[in-house]
């Protein structure tokens, strides 16, 4: 029984978020609010190439202006690079996003509905897209954790954890058309393959984890840090050195794994060369990083937007570094990696990355810290103590869901949180409660 209830878990989490998300996000209310901001940017690649064949987005002023259901949602994504109109945000999700798409496309037309790609049933197959790269990433992470030797009720717990105790679960009901639960998927694939190749050095891993690190990359470039966790991924030193040597000394697999990273990498670049005539864009224009200032403080514990403040299991997981203490390899080589993942995402411009949930750009960092949580189960020896650990993990969790649905109604405010304002709410659910007997 246990057994079957370890193999099914993760298909019953995924068919309760579906439910979720169907009542939430599917009817007539709401469907027309789940691009919204950025999401509309990653969005709109797919209308641009299979509906208006536009990539300059000269069909924005309909789509989004005209035909806009609540003009307080209508964003422009639209940035002009020497006199071309190109879209801001990166062509990544647009990919992993175009089966259903096209799905939705096919449905949309034999239904006779308007197939403009903003009519229900695209917006519809998002987040169904969304619950399906959950669950790939969910999947990769319980492997991941299962090459890593943790007992299976650790990882149950665990992942049960992440999945509903941090802003992941947000990002994949919510807020489904943002790159974060994409990312999240890609990056666990990643740590798998990579994980895989430095336990019995097949080359083939180092394909694999080529073509996921590729995709995280043309989701969201600045997550190409991703590749500073190898050195803890290989887990021993000896393993490093050993698996490096191994791929350097294949030049096939080396001139393989590179083209597959840039022939993603390169997906962008050719839109960039048919929208603007150059190859190289950069598609911030003034907004850039810091690195002299970096807000490590305010991006981890401010009440605006702080990590640990709005997903405070990520706070607790930190303790799971005192049982690697005694493995020094592993504790340095992933303390460092967070580190300078911190440092780099708090010396962005707007370091609170507008309108989010806690802090949304660590989304995609989440199996990192589900090892952390599982290395910190792992090190407490009696009953009482893996008890009281997993009664505060649901206590967390229960907070999580709280703020998720205050967020939602906006008793947090997408912005503009402050210290008094955060500990008037805080677990405040009876304005919602009242909302709905009204």
């Amino acid at each position: 029984m246990l057994k079957l209830f370890y193999k099914l878990y993760l298909p019953v989490i995924i068919l309760l978020l579906l439910g979720y998300t169907a009542k939430v996000n599917w009817n007539d209310g709401q469907w027309q609010n789940v691009l919204e901001a950025d999401a509309k940017g990653y969005y709109a690649y797919l209308p641009a190439v299979f509906v208006f064949h536009d990539l300059n987005f000269g069909f924005y002023q309909k789509a989004e202006v005209e035909n806009a259901t609540d003009p307080n949602l209508v964003y422009d994504y639209r940035v002009t690079y020497h006199g071309h109109t190109i879209d801001k945000y990166f062509v990544g999700e647009a990919l992993l996003l175009a089966p259903f798409y096209e799905t939705a496309h096919i449905l949309t037309k034999l239904s006779s509905k308007h197939a403009d790609g903003y009519s229900r049933y695209y917006v519809i197959s998002i987040t169904l897209a969304a619950l399906f790269y959950l669950f790939l990433g969910l999947i990769a992470l319980k492997k991941t954790m299962e090459l890593y030797g943790f007992e299976k009720f650790t990882i149950f717990i665990v992942i049960t954890v992440i999945v509903f105790g941090t802003n992941l679960f947000y990002y994949s009901i919510g807020e489904m058309g943002m790159s974060h639960v994409y990312s999240f998927s890609m990056v666990s694939l990643f740590m798998l393959y990579v994980t895989k190749y430095f336990r019995d050095f097949r080359l083939k891993y180092i394909l694999y984890a080529a073509l996921f690190f590729g995709l995280v990359v043309l989701i969201r470039p600045v997550n190409a840090m991703v590749i500073l966790s190898v050195p803890f991924l290989a887990q021993r030193k000896e393993n490093l050195i050993k698996g490096l040597k191994n791929y350097i000394s294949h030049p096939g697999t080396m001139a393989a794994s590179i083209f597959i990273v840039l022939m993603f990498i390169s997906i962008q670049l050719v839109i960039y060369k048919l929208q603007t005539g150059s190859f190289f864009v950069y598609s911030y224009g003034e907004e850039g990083f810091n690195f002299k200032a970096p807000q490590i403080i305010n991006f981890l514990f401010s009440y605006k937007k702080g990590l640990f403040i709005y997903t405070p299991v990520t706070f607790v997981s930190l303790f799971g570094f005192i049982y690697l203490w005694k493995d020094k390899y592993r504790f340095f080589t992933l303390l460092s990696f967070l580190f300078i993942i911190v440092y780099v995402l708090s010396s962005w411009w707007m370091w609170y990355y507008g309108g989010s949930f806690s802090s949304r750009v660590m989304v995609e960092y989440l199996p990192y810290f589900a090892m952390l949580l599982g290395f910190l189960y792992k090190g407490f020896v009696k009953q009482w103590q893996k008890i009281a650990f997993i009664g505060i993990l649901l206590l967390l969790t229960t907070v999580n869901q709280v703020q998720t649905l205050q967020y939602r109604y906006y008793i947090i405010h997408w912005s503009a949180m402050n210290k008094e304002r955060y500990w008037n709410v805080f677990m405040d659910i009876k304005p919602i409660l009242n909302r709905k007997t009204q």
